[in-house]
């Protein structure tokens, strides 16, 4: 008889983490206390409009197809997957407004108008870019960092070698990139990905340079219909293989006996199980679902950690098109480093925000009205910040006013639908700690070994996937945290 797993949540890593167990032969129960599978990738719609709530970066293409050819199925069997002429447009508050292109010619161009010899610069970053990605994806990704004295070998420190480990790890990003350009613009535009690993330029180490690789050389991408196609494929993968899915199941408790989870608790049912794998904030499953006793990670642990900004969602549906925007759009104030510190050190709302754009309708007619325009603006904030109604509409005043001032048009009185979503929702919808929206910064201490682990030390049959744990953040590395977690479950059990 097969064991039986609960998965803890059905957002991207539980979603995918339940089809790869069941794929492998356990029988497979996920549970989920919204009503809607997807986590961070659901959708709203209204009056005609639909916006996708979380994530709206599609990177790294190969993952996904490596992922469904785990199960002999091909992206396109779920989905269309466009690529993106104009990878992103990007406005400075001095008129400057530079348009990264999927052609890398064209980028380099716009590299050398910039700055003389920023163009050759540009090559031979990029160059160094995608040999950390690859020996990274190669030997490093998938590690689950159980038993660390199996990688301390001639191959394991190779690997580290071929990275330049004193540059990678001891310079920030922002250092690293400018050894190659002096124009603070062209760093901006290099550095901002740092945002969706959930840091900063200042906070997170060289290494992950690699990012940009998957930017300018891989492409960004977007499934016709929006991202939340792809949550439908994730929710159609476990379907096909026969996973039992239960909607508006809040998890309460996870009882254990003789330090192995014998049983998940909801308000409606207690659901045995052999093995349990928590794709949930990874801080509400150790301080809300197990008892004291158990817990991997103490709250002085939790009370150090660096947690990713939350954001200050807004979405709006108009009736009229912005013709200045494209598919990505990204606005950077002159405050750059000052945001980051209002992030990360002085803990505030920002008083010149810097913030992202995205609409879809530039792209997909299907997500608005004819003659509409789909918008989420995302302000990247501080977490664990007082989030009142007083408080919103004064940021979103501030948001809108600029937002209108850039693309030179009035806004408001165009809004057919409006919604804000912040902290307190990350909290309600997610569980987040402190209204996080990327989960822990990939800070060097928070980086590979220093990770949250992808299993428990107290509870021998307990498992994590999910953006605390490794790889880290972002739907591409949230499918790679499934597979390690799967592939550890497997080994031990």
């Amino acid at each position: 008889m097969s064991k039986k797993i609960v998965v803890i949540g059905g957002g991207i890593s539980g979603l995918s983490s339940a089809a790869l167990l069941k794929n492998s032969g356990y029988e497979v129960i996920l549970l989920e206390k919204n009503n809607e599978l997807g986590g961070r990738g659901r959708i709203w719609k209204d009056k005609g409009f639909t916006f996708d709530m979380g994530p709206s970066w599609y990177m790294m293409p190969e993952v996904f197809e490596n992922f469904f050819g785990l199960f002999g199925k091909k992206v396109s069997d779920y989905y269309n997957l466009l690529r993106l002429d104009s990878h992103y447009k990007v406005f400075f508050p001095d008129g400057n407004v530079f348009n990264i292109s999927k052609d890398l010619d064209i980028n380099v161009e716009l590299f050398e108008s910039v700055e003389k010899g920023a163009g050759d610069k540009l090559k031979k970053y990029l160059a160094k870019s995608r040999h950390t990605y690859e020996t990274a994806m190669q030997d490093l990704v998938m590690l689950d960092y159980k038993n660390i004295f199996k990688y301390i070998n001639v191959g394991f420190i190779n690997s580290l070698l071929k990275l330049d480990p004193i540059t990678s790890f001891s310079k920030s990003f922002h250092g690293y990139v400018s050894k190659y350009f002096r124009n603070p613009e062209l760093q901006k535009i290099i550095e901002f990905t740092t945002v969706f690993l959930g840091g900063s330029p200042y906070n997170t180490p060289a290494f992950y340079n690699l990012i940009t690789h998957a930017d300018f050389n891989l492409g960004i991408y977007y499934p016709d219909g929006g991202i939340n196609k792809f949550i439908q494929a994730l929710s159609k993968l476990c379907s096909e293989v026969g996973v039992e899915v239960h909607t508006g199941e809040e998890v309460q408790h996870i009882t254990v006996k003789d330090r192995k989870a014998i049983s998940i608790e909801t308000k409606n049912k207690s659901y045995p199980a052999d093995i349990v794998l928590s794709s949930a904030d990874y801080h509400f499953t150790e301080t809300k679902l197990i008892d004291k006793n158990f817990r991997t990670y103490d709250d002085n642990y939790w009370s150090n950690k660096i947690m990713s900004p939350s954001a200050f969602n807004i979405y709006l549906g108009l009736n009229q098109k912005v013709s200045k925007l494209e598919h990505h759009n990204l606005y950077f104030d002159d405050s750059w480093e000052k945001s980051f510190k209002e992030v990360y050190n002085v803990h505030k709302w920002p008083d010149n925000p810097s913030y992202y754009v995205h609409v879809p309708s530039k792209t997909d007619p299907s997500v608005a009205p004819d003659g509409s325009e789909a918008v989420f603006i995302l302000v990247p904030v501080a977490a664990g910040l007082e989030d009142d109604d007083t408080i919103r509409e004064i940021m979103y005043e501030k948001v809108l006013s600029h937002f209108e001032g850039l693309v030179g048009q009035s806004i408001r009185d165009s809004i057919v639908t409006k919604r804000i979503f912040s902290h307190r929702d990350f909290n309600s919808s997610y569980n987040a700690f402190k209204g996080a929206a990327f989960g822990l910064a990939h800070t060097l201490g928070q980086t590979a070994l220093f990770r949250p682990k992808n299993f428990s030390r107290k509870i021998k049959n307990l498992y994590y996937a999910g953006q605390y744990t490794n790889p880290g953040v972002g739907m591409p590395v949230c499918l790679l945290s499934s597979q390690i977690t799967a592939n550890l479950i497997k080994a031990e059990n």
